[in-house]
């Protein structure tokens, strides 16, 4: 039934190679690169993926520093307003 050949002697079977297995996960390797518009076989396709993934971390890590010195900004400023509005307050 196994048309792997396996010499298995104990719990672990990694020693023993089913190119079966591994030609099975090659394809599906590049059939999802193949959904993702990559054809592996093209390695300037590849960089070109590689490359629009480090620019999406860039851009998302961006985003993050953004949204943080955005609230900074906006917490500093209703502190000045209610510093402002407390000393306005006790000066009268």
């Amino acid at each position: 039934m196994n048309e792997c050949p396996s010499n298995y002697t104990g719990t672990e079977r990694r020693s023993a190679v089913c190119h079966h297995s591994e030609d099975a996960a090659k394809k599906a390797v590049k059939d999802v690169f193949a959904i993702l518009g990559v054809d592996v076989e093209r390695p300037e396709q590849v960089k070109e993926f590689q490359e629009s993934l480090r620019f999406g971390d860039m851009l998302q890590k961006a985003a993050k520093k953004g949204v943080f010195a955005t609230v900074t900004t906006i917490v500093g400023a209703l502190m000045i307003a209610t510093w402002y509005g407390i000393k306005t307050l006790l000066d009268r």
